[in-house]
């Protein structure tokens, strides 16, 4: 068999680059050894958020008395939850989404092969790429171009006792065997306070479980608006996360003494000396929620392994179209590392991911790809969290002239009827021509917010043009005026 396009993995990239090169008329074959939909569908993305809003309604249903309702289910001023039915929720939702891309892919007439792909050669014209099945039968594929949109999986820390059993990364508790529940509760350590760890540590306490966070960095979130990371930190303290920063793991440790179902964790500040006696705490169970490392284990035959350049850290180099250095081979999505139409290196998103293959795909057919433009960013605690663009202090370090305004939720009568905690709006605006360049949002629906937020940074949209804007209301995008009117 050949086809114009073989593309290797079927998450958000893979995906979008088949969908779009059929639509075109190109023949086109996507090759996936695991579940279709890749890590995002299956153990990352859209599973997380169906935990979240299961656990988020049982907040909510504890909160319900400040609104003049009272849940039956109520016992002892908590609310009950049945872990086997928030797990059936979740499938649901993961088969219902898998279900259709797969009905999607075969009614656009993308030829969808399931197995392990290996690329073997690539020539001018035939790129020849192996595909071993489960059944053990292995068939050979060629194609005039290939896309690899292999994904990534979890980093695990270089530490003693990483590999005890009670110690998980997000794909062993979000899969469709994932262990949520029955292995980690009450207590739960999640390592690293970026947006994996912050999101499991709400789902954790939302469903009334003791969490603690330990972040090396001085502040969670730390790629994102300092008054972001510290407005969170304080939320989600006062809900009972303890947040411990500045703090690296040193050891993770089995308790006998417990029948082998408690972990240790020693970890020490960073103001320690070495004298100082490492600190610990216990828990069910640990999540190393550290980042994520490239996935191209069996990827690359013996013959062609060496042939396309890739980081230190493994991840594939593209140039400005998606192309790696091997003509006619592309990567995109997590894999790919480089500034493809515009975008800054090394953004794990799956939006980003869809936008970068789509591109792709036009560039293959022989379209002009658009830039990608400002990329969102979002976190989906609550309040949910969304940024977009420069932030202030990061548009300083780069020398450009900003202002910025701010707008607050204490007045927003959405905001107030909804019992939202704290919460704001910031634009940071090009100090000289007043156009907008980014967007930081924290509120109840910031991640659909920040839409709007990338097309005016996108369009060059100016302060005074924000401002005479008509928000409806009572919305929390009113707040978004407020923060234009601040400038």
């Amino acid at each position: 068999m050949k086809f114009e396009l073989l593309v290797i993995g079927s998450g958000p990239a893979g995906y979008a680059a088949s969908i779009k090169a059929r639509k075109a008329g190109l023949s086109v074959c996507l090759v996936e050894k695991s579940l279709v939909g890749g890590a995002c569908l299956n153990c990352g993305c859209i599973p997380t958020k169906a935990l979240l809003y299961s656990s988020s309604l049982r907040r909510k249903a504890a909160e319900a008395a400040l609104f003049g309702v009272h849940v039956a289910a109520l016992h002892d001023g908590a609310v009950s939850f049945d872990s086997a039915e928030v797990q059936r929720r979740k499938l649901e939702v993961v088969n219902a989404i898998r279900m259709n891309q797969i009905a999607f892919i075969e009614k656009c007439g993308v030829t969808l092969e399931r197995g392990s792909a290996r690329i073997e050669s690539v020539g001018d014209e035939d790129k020849t790429v192996s595909i071993a099945g489960d059944d053990g039968e292995c068939k050979t594929v060629r194609a005039k171009r290939i896309l690899i949109a292999t994904g990534t999986k979890p980093a695990f820390i270089p530490v003693a006792g990483c590999d005890l059993d009670g110690v998980f990364t997000s794909d062993d508790l979000l899969g469709d065997n994932g262990r949520l529940f029955e292995s980690c509760f009450p207590k739960l350590t999640i390592i690293g306070g970026g947006v994996i760890g912050m999101e499991f540590a709400s789902i954790y306490n939302n469903f009334g479980g003791e969490v603690t966070i330990i972040e090396a960095l001085p502040r969670v979130l730390a790629n994102m608006d300092r008054e972001i990371s510290q407005t969170i930190t304080m939320i989600l303290k006062k809900r009972g996360v303890n947040i411990i920063t500045n703090a690296l793991i040193e050891r993770l440790e089995k308790i006998e003494a417990s029948g082998g179902g408690e972990l240790s964790c020693f970890f020490r500040k960073s103001a320690d000396t070495p004298e100082t006696p490492l600190q610990s705490l216990t828990s069910n169970a640990v999540l190393i929620a550290a980042g994520r490392r490239p996935e191209t284990a069996g990827l690359f035959s013996p013959d062609f392994s060496g042939a396309i350049a890739l980081t230190e850290r493994g991840y594939i180099r593209v140039n400005e179209a998606g192309m790696t250095n091997v003509p006619g081979v592309y990567a995109a999505g997590d894999i790919a590392w480089g500034a493809a139409f515009g975008m800054s290196a090394g953004v794990q998103l799956a939006h980003t991911a869809t936008a970068q293959a789509e591109r792709i795909a036009d560039h293959i057919i022989g379209k002009t790809p658009a830039p990608l433009g400002a990329i969102p960013s979002c976190v989906y605690t609550a309040p949910e969290i969304a940024c977009a663009g420069l932030a202030a202090d990061e548009a300083k370090g780069r020398g450009v002239p900003v202002v910025a305004g701010k707008g607050v939720f204490g007045g927003n009568g959405r905001a107030v009827i909804e019992n939202q905690e704290r919460g704001f709006v910031k634009l940071v605006f090009h100090a000289e021509t007043k156009a907008l360049i980014g967007a930081q949002i924290m509120c109840n629906h910031a991640t659909d917010i920040i839409a709007w937020a990338v097309q005016c940074i996108n369009a060059g949209i100016t302060a005074a043009q924000i401002r005479n804007t008509v928000f409806a209301h009572p919305t929390y995008a009113e707040t978004i005026a407020q923060a234009a009117e601040a400038v």
